[in-house]
């Protein structure tokens, strides 16, 4: 009995002795992470002056970018299967796209499942709610993201060799650094508070976003290459693409941005695109359909062409670009041959390719197609020399200085297309009489007709297909500069000629815009309703 009584003794004050080293060091730890973050003062103390900034701050996805396990159980965030939040010291993300996890060690974990035997399934994707890989199985995958996921990061560079743990936050080996807080708060992009008595510390460069909003393709590469992978630029590169964009020169993130919102609503005014930089490309863009139907700059020069969680389609990550120059080139790749990257030119520019622009909403229409209405797209005198005849042309088209004369047009795509014109005029007579005509042919943006003409037919319960005739009349072209203006010829063959008609020219307008409900000029059969 009494050797049992040495021995829990024994086991005692070894154990009383294991916790006093453990207190020492925590201590040490803190204390030493006191010493680093005595001058952070925290977001709360800017909220007497800055409340508005700070109230859009805690609304946007900077605070959330790591939250603590015992914060992130109170927000609406899945766990992985196979935990509970105890098991959880931090979630990575989990504001908008998507959400990773760390064990309490620290490190990012790898394998879930009811026995935590199954590599992967373990990044939750918010904008689709599901779950997928993230470095599936990797053991012991640390956590050294806190340059841009932190407050006050400082990273240990020999975290993984060194074994001193003074130098992870919270003693947690998987923490390759230490941080004041988790989160992107006011102090790390305004400077610690203690030093605010000399001024707000804030660089209002696009560098400074630039120092998060980047990624490093590779040592010593250089600053506007952008890396993709999978057919879509990889996230966390607005700052690589606006080096590569026209935008680069003028202006800096905070010429369009409230760096206070979230993302989609930190745009300081939309309408700035087509007001203060580009008025003449709105004036044009303000007279087409797209226009009418609410489609945005940002729609088709900012598409969803890169990737941070999930893609949403064929062509549509899940982060809107800011390369903003579409390549009209049908045959153009956004990405170099291996995908690697996205493709630059002699300049350094980007471009972004019309699949993304444009194929993500005109789904049925093919890259060639699209490529003859992009060009010259916002060029006032564009004409339809590119695009050849569509549907949208069909309408009511007549020459306001022969008034009581004109044109009902039909553009038909079925099988090809085609035109149908109806011409209500007059005989050398004076009686009223119907012209009717179908394409025989289209030549860019001419369409060749027969004209023929209807007569004997009677009014009401006496009409009888069979009383009347169809005769051909003559020839005649359509053209068509534009979606609102255009000429006709009509020539009478000898007939019709001997009976006192002759030639007839002269151009043509459009009187309303358009008769088919839904189907715009220039158009893709896949707009109509």
């Amino acid at each position: 009995m009494k050797a049992i009584r040495d021995r829990l003794t024994d086991d005692r004050n070894l154990g009383t002795l294991v916790a006093f080293f453990l207190g020492v060091v925590l201590l040490a730890f803190s204390l030493g992470a006191a010493a680093q973050y005595e001058d952070y003062d925290g977001s709360e103390s800017c909220i007497d002056c800055h409340e508005e900034n700070y109230q859009s701050w805690s609304a946007s996805g900077h605070p959330y970018k790591l939250m603590k396990g015992e914060e992130a159980r109170h927000r609406p965030i899945p766990l992985p299967l196979g935990y509970v939040w105890d098991d959880i010291s931090y979630v990575i993300g989990g504001y908008k796209w998507k959400s990773r996890y760390m064990d309490q060690d620290g490190y990012i974990i790898t394998v879930t499942g009811e026995d935590k035997d199954v590599p992967g399934v373990n990044q939750y994707n918010y904008l689709t709610g599901t779950w997928t890989d993230y470095n599936a199985g990797v053991v012991e995958k640390p956590y050294d993201c806190g340059r841009c996921h932190t407050t006050g990061w400082i990273a240990d560079e020999d975290a993984a060799t060194d074994g001193d743990l003074s130098d992870n936050q919270d003693n947690k080996p998987g923490i390759h650094g230490t941080f004041f807080t988790g989160g992107v708060h006011c102090e790390e992009c305004h400077g610690p508070g203690a030093n605010f008595t000399t001024g707000m510390q804030l660089d209002p460069s696009a560098e400074a976003c630039g120092r998060c909003h980047y990624r490093t393709a590779a040592p010593g590469a250089e600053e506007n290459v952008i890396p993709a992978s999978g057919g879509f630029v990889r996230h966390h590169e607005q700052y690589n693409e606006f080096l590569a964009s026209p935008h680069s020169d003028a202006l800096t993130c905070v010429s369009c941005h409230n760096p206070h919102k979230r993302g989609e609503y930190s745009i300081k005014d939309t309408a700035q695109c087509g007001v203060s930089c580009h008025a003449s490309k709105m004036e044009s863009y303000s007279k087409t359909s797209m226009y009418d139907y609410g489609v945005t700059c940002e729609d088709c020069h900012m598409p969803f062409a890169s990737k941070s969680a999930v893609a949403l389609g064929p062509h549509q990550g899940d982060v809107m670009t800011h390369i903003y120059y579409i390549n009209t080139d049908a045959a153009a790749n956004m990405f170099t041959e291996d995908g690697a990257f996205v493709a630059l030119d002699e300049d350094g520019k980007a471009a972004v390719t019309l699949d993304f622009a444009c194929q993500r909403c005109h789904e049925t229409a093919t890259l060639e197609e699209l490529a003859k209405f992009a060009k010259d797209f916002h060029e006032e005198d564009k004409t339809l020399e590119d695009v050849g005849l569509t549907a949208g042309l069909t309408g009511t088209w007549w020459n306001s200085a022969r008034s009581g004369e004109g044109f009902l047009l039909q553009f038909g795509d079925a099988g090809g297309l085609t035109v149908f014109a109806s011409f209500y005029t007059y005989a050398p007579d004076g009686s009223q009489v119907w012209l009717v005509a179908q394409s025989t042919s289209i030549d860019g943006i001419t369409a060749n007709v027969t004209v023929f003409i209807t007569s004997g037919r009677m009014w009401g319960d006496a009409f009888d297909p069979a009383d009347g005739e169809t005769v051909e009349w003559g020839t005649g072209t359509f053209t068509f500069a534009d979606c609102d203006s255009g000429s006709i010829t009509l020539t009478p063959n000898a007939t019709y000629a001997a009976l006192g008609f002759t030639e007839l020219s002269y151009d043509i307008t459009r009187d309303d815009f358009p008769v088919a409900s839904g189907v715009g000029c220039p158009t893709f059969v896949n707009n109509a309703n």
